[in-house]
């Protein structure tokens, strides 16, 4: 009588040497964008910061573009990872509010970005819509709550930080997409471009 047999694959506890390493490259690279970001935050003078000429209180960085390419390359979470080393330098050097308005702006952006599949277009709106959506509101409750401003004068500023927001993730994602871009079409070789987290 013959007798059937199945096989059964071993459960795996630990995921596979390749998977640990990707993971691993992964959190080293983040970290190491995450350490440049940081780096370019205290950097004096531009292209590390330029006042915004309607609103000089806030100024133009570029310190957002090691943590857009994060999300480029290694995905939202080591995104995230890379924007909390990045902004930990102004919460270290006491700047509190700053901070907190510098890490909702960036963690807005990369979310924004990461939930599209593709279409660099429609990533980089969506991008662009949830930092300012996300920074509207948030300016309009602690702009009054850390510094104290009036709220008439607190909406009368809503316009032009919106705008400065809007440029801001232009300088946040164009430099990381190209750049992303390059090496990505120099390691495939019919040139086309990998997909985007």
């Amino acid at each position: 009588m013959q007798k059937n047999f199945i096989s059964v694959k071993p459960f795996q506890f630990m995921p596979p040497y390749n998977s640990r390493k990707i993971k691993t490259k992964a959190v080293a690279a983040a970290s190491l964008l995450g350490a440049l970001a940081a780096l370019w935050e205290i950097t004096p003078g531009p292209p590390f910061d330029i006042p915004f000429p309607i609103y000089p209180k806030i100024s133009w960085d570029i310190t957002g573009v090691p943590m857009m390419v994060s999300v480029l390359f290694y995905g939202p979470i080591a995104g995230v990872y890379t924007s909390l080393i990045g902004c930990s330098i102004i919460f270290l050097r006491g700047n509190v509010p700053g901070g907190v308005f510098k890490l909702l702006a960036e963690l807005a952006t990369l979310l924004g970005f990461a939930l599209l599949k593709r279409n660099i277009i429609w990533k980089s709106a969506l991008a662009i819509a949830a930092r300012v959506v996300v920074m509207t509101v948030a300016n309009y409750y602690l702009l009054q709550l850390f510094y104290g401003i009036p709220e008439a004068v607190v909406v009368g500023l809503l316009a032009p930080i919106a705008l400065f927001n809007i440029t801001q993730g232009l300088i946040n994602i164009i430099p990381a997409y190209l750049l992303y871009s390059r090496i990505t079409k120099a390691r495939k070789p019919n040139g086309e471009t990998a997909d985007l987290h």
